[in-house]
């Protein structure tokens, strides 16, 4: 089960905004420190220039924040708090993807996928190899989270920020992933607060409505599903929304766009080119096994190593990054979580998942001990 001494520790939070607030930055305190220094030195060795700046920006997306999640902005005032830093540099943590996109700075790269009970045996599964700079490894944190009112939920996430993939009482689990278009940017809700209001949401028909309805500064993609046996993923640019299905009991996506395809001009696929191909290997992988499909088999699709080192299972390419010819040579798979939104259960590797065991977390303490037992 997840205990504070793992790779990711587990912190528990519980009240009313501003305390949970306080409480997670007082858990979390050396490594929001460690992610503030990673971020605050991407952002101004760019075209950001200076903390100055960083902080004039943050202070403008906190007041977008303010008008539109008041109670999150409150939980944010209270990480600053708690963790004993300045506001706007928790802020900026949560607006860490918008700041990067400004500076031209790609986002990660990752490689999702949602089992549907019809393929499963009767469980929805969830799950994504989440592939970034490796010196972000030790940034992460398993967030559990009991408000006051609305659903309790687990999330993975880099220290300070209030959520990224992640599953709640409610049956809605959420995976997402960078994507690239030609759409200028433009004032928008931060990808974190987005991800964190899916995981506030009562019904899966809320959760949707959080993604399309909020207002996106650039391209991005939203893997959802419900345990009741539903999943969609949209596809989104500034101005419209591509959404796609499972088929057969699975749906895959990578970093490029595919039901926006003749849409949009994709960018992201000159980053990533490899995305062309990780969706369709993961599927390939999980439809090659015998059903019913289990989280056993999903850790050893995501472990798939075609196309190594640019493969679903990442690792660091060191023939280009002893020549810098490649900014991506350093792009690993930092972690991989798998999901049981039947049971709300969390798998998650800190590292490639072809060589990292899965520590086990529940959104309930009392069946912590149990979910080892649902890995078959």
């Amino acid at each position: 089960m997840g205990t504070p001494s793992d790779p990711f520790p587990l912190i528990t939070v519980e009240g009313p905004p501003r305390e949970r607030g306080r409480q997670y930055g007082a858990a979390a305190q050396d490594r929001i420190a460690n992610s503030i220094a990673v971020y605050m030195d991407a952002w101004i060795s760019g075209e950001v220039g200076s903390r100055d700046e960083v902080y004039r920006r943050a202070r403008q997306f906190g007041g977008t924040i303010g008008d539109r999640f008041p109670e999150l902005y409150e939980e944010i005032t209270g990480i600053a708090e708690g963790s004993g830093r300045d506001l706007e540099e928790i802020i900026a943590l949560n607006a860490r993807t918008e700041l990067l996109f400004a500076e031209g700075v790609m986002d990660e790269g990752c490689t999702a996928a949602v089992i549907l009970p019809e393929a499963s045996g009767g469980r929805t599964l969830i799950g994504q190899n989440w592939d970034w700079k490796a010196q972000c490894s030790d940034l992460p944190v398993v967030l559990r989270v009991r408000p006051e009112k609305g659903p309790a939920f687990l999330t993975f996430v880099e220290a300070g920020i209030l959520a990224r993939h992640g599953l709640n009482d409610a049956g809605i689990g959420t995976c997402g992933a960078f994507l690239g278009c030609d759409h200028p940017p433009q004032a928008g809700i931060p990808i974190a607060l987005m991800r964190r209001a899916v995981l506030q949401s009562g019904s899966f028909p809320a959760a949707i409505g959080q993604v399309v309805r909020s207002p996106h500064s650039f391209a991005s993609n939203h893997v959802l599903a419900h345990r009741d046996g539903e999943a969609i993923d949209l596809e989104m640019t500034p101005d419209n929304v591509f959404p796609m299905y499972a088929t057969d009991g699975i749906l895959t996506h990578s970093n490029h766009f595919v039901a926006g395809l003749g849409h949009v001009r994709d960018t992201g696929i000159a980053l990533f080119p490899d995305s062309l191909y990780r969706h369709h290997r993961l599927r390939r992988r999980l439809e090659e096994q015998s059903r019913p499909l289990t989280i056993t088999g999903f850790r050893a699709a995501l472990g798939d190593h075609f196309g190594h080192p640019h493969s679903v299972c990442r690792h660091p390419d060191d023939s280009a990054r002893s020549s810098n010819a490649d900014p991506r040579a350093d792009i690993v798979t930092v972690a991989s979580v798998v999901m049981d939104l039947t049971e709300s259960r969390m798998w998650v590797a800190a590292g490639p998942p072809c060589e990292t065991p899965y520590t086990a977390y529940s959104l309930d303490e009392e069946t912590e001990g149990l979910a080892a037992d649902a890995a078959e």
